[in-house]
């Protein structure tokens, strides 16, 4: 009697187990048609329930039949898991891979661009030497208002082109880039960098982790109104250690998935949804970590890059 009780157990304990790998693939990638799955999981528990009663209560030929059926329908639905699991890993690690390589191509132009208009800027300051010499020589003829209004002018030029003076490369590069970028959605920036000017790391990952840190908070404060979008963005160095935090203001409305990682509200999710997935790639192949936070009103992003200098 025990035994049978054992045997009971321990069949329908082994199907369940079966049953939650099955179901958790298809609420991750099968959503929809999980009431398909459960209806035909059901039924096949049911048969395991008949099978288990001829094995104990039939005659010999019935319950070797029944032994062999138990075993054969848990043993296929074993091989079928692994491979259909296998199946999906690799089409996650497919995209995954693909998109991660998308994003570090799209950086890496994105660094070339910037690094350009970097270089623009940096011609452009040359420039304004040769005006200052127009300068001085309005000064000799005393004309003051055309000085006056030739140092506004500049003044307004330069301030213009350069938000971020940090003297690091990469950093002042991508954050121009993007507080230009961001202006037409009229989101203010707030600026706290106490960095040095160079990072022992690679300075395409580190445009892709603050390029797709400020894409995700300027995705936000679109959906906000116009008065309240703003940006905070905060780097600093303590022991050797980079510290980033990002902060802005959203609409209080945030999707997670099952295992409450965050998801995009994008149309077409297959193809989007990436930039915490590639950041936390990205950290993890330069030694750092991420985490997040958020209340009804305020996102915070924040990014440890150990030992960059």
């Amino acid at each position: 009697m025990i035994g049978r009780i054992l045997l009971f157990l321990v069949v329908n304990l082994f199907y369940i187990f079966l049953g939650y790998g099955y179901f958790s693939i298809f609420l991750r990638h099968r959503y929809r048609r999980r009431l398909l799955f459960l209806g035909g999981w059901m039924t096949l528990w049911l048969l395991l329930f008949v099978l288990y009663y001829y094995l104990i209560y039939g005659a010999d030929r019935i319950q070797f039949l029944s032994a062999c059926g138990i075993f054969s329908i848990l043993l296929v639905s074993s091989i079928v898991l692994g491979f259909y699991n296998r199946i999906q890993e690799d089409t996650d690690e497919q995209i995954r891979d693909a998109m991660y390589q998308q994003q570090l191509e799209y950086y890496s132009r994105q660094y070339e661009d910037i690094s350009r208009t970097q270089q623009e800027t940096r011609k452009i300051r040359h420039e304004l030497k040769n005006q200052y010499i127009l300068i001085k020589a309005l000064a000799k003829k005393g004309d003051c208002t055309a000085i006056i209004e030739m140092a506004n002018q500049m003044h307004q030029e330069v301030d213009g082109l350069v938000r971020c003076k940090t003297g690091n490369l990469a950093v002042d590069a991508v954050l121009n880039y993007k507080i230009a970028a961001a202006q037409e959605d009229g989101i203010k920036f707030e600026l706290n960098l106490n960095i040095p000017t160079k990072f022992d790391t690679n300075d395409v990952k580190l445009c892709g982790l603050l390029g797709n840190a400020i894409d995700n908070a300027v995705e936000a404060c679109r959906r906000i109104q116009d008065r309240e979008r703003r940006i905070q963005i905060s780097m600093v160095v303590q022991k050797k250690n980079l510290f980033i935090e990002v902060k802005n203001p959203y609409d209080g409305v945030l999707l997670q998935d099952g295992k409450g990682k965050l998801v995009t509200r994008k149309a077409q999710a297959v193809n989007h949804g990436f930039g915490i997935s590639i950041m936390e790639e990205l950290l993890r192949n330069n030694y750092g970590t991420m985490e997040t936070a958020w209340d009804g009103k305020e996102f915070c992003l924040r990014m440890i890059l150990y030992m960059v200098i």
